[in-house]
């Protein structure tokens, strides 16, 4: 299942003991499109921002748009500082994972998914997979994550299909079970008449250019143009139907199978 990003944020982060405060963002592998934190806009701590692990959610309840992990206030409140409006550290995610007790997830090379089996960071790449060994080298020097994106920063970025711009950035859908961003929602306005929404995977993307806020899909406009109808002002996650017929129609793998 997915759930809109732009749905998510809002949402109440409940500890054992009360509540955090409420999903404002969220940073991700943009190697593998895994979540790794949650950004938490806290109300109790003076309005303090913190990141949280989907190693601590302990479930998601949509109707109650809250998430429930296992940790307490003192716990978040005793957490190491981190500065989220600019990218984050390793120095400072080796000390909030220390005071949480996560596991480091730069110590291994996950396969895409919270709780997939880990494999040891080496040179080597997973099959599937192009990271670079420059990006095992600056994780053992400890300059941070450079795989490490805000979903807030990407919003807005334009997409390039092989023949031609399609649309631009403007939510992400979520895995709420797994962790993992599924698909990008695309704003075509500028293209396709009645400013059409759609949806793409991240398995289409062939290049993403940082600098330049844009990314490329292996896909031409009239496999956009054709895709199957997506309704963005449906709440709650997709249902498996829907994500089906898009995985058919793009010849893409069921991930959920």
């Amino acid at each position: 299942m997915a759930l809109k990003l732009s749905e998510l944020k809002g949402y109440d982060i409940a500890a054992t003991d009360g509540s955090l405060g409420k999903v404002s963002n969220l940073f991700f592998d943009d190697h593998t499109w895994s979540v790794r934190y949650l950004v938490v806009d806290t109300g109790w701590l003076f309005g303090r921002k913190v990141l949280i692990s989907p190693q601590s959610i302990a479930g998601v309840n949509i109707g109650g748009a809250s998430v429930a992990v296992e940790m307490t206030r003192q716990q978040v409140e005793d957490a190491p500082g981190v500065e989220t409006d600019r990218p984050v550290s390793r120095q400072e995610e080796v000390a909030l994972h220390g005071h949480y007790g996560w596991q480091p997830y730069w110590e291994v090379y996950p396969a895409g998914v919270m709780g997939a089996p880990a494999v040891p960071l080496t040179e080597d790449v997973l099959p599937g997979h192009d990271a670079p060994p420059s990006r095992v080298r600056e994780e053992a020097e400890g300059r941070g994550d450079p795989n490490l994106r805000s979903a807030d920063e990407v919003e807005g970025y334009d997409i390039q299909a092989t023949d031609g711009e399609i649309g631009h950035v403007e939510d992400f859908m979520v895995d709420e079970i797994a962790w993992v961003i599924r698909y990008f929602v695309v704003d075509t306005r500028n293209w396709l008449p009645g400013g059409r929404k759609v949806l793409i995977s991240p398995a289409s993307a062939s290049d993403i250019t940082w600098a330049d806020r844009s990314a490329s899909v292996s896909l031409t406009r009239e496999q956009v143009k054709n895709s199957p109808a997506y309704d963005p002002d449906q709440p709650g996650p997709l249902t498996r139907d829907v994500e089906a017929a898009l995985h058919d129609h793009y010849a893409l793998k069921y991930y959920w199978m």
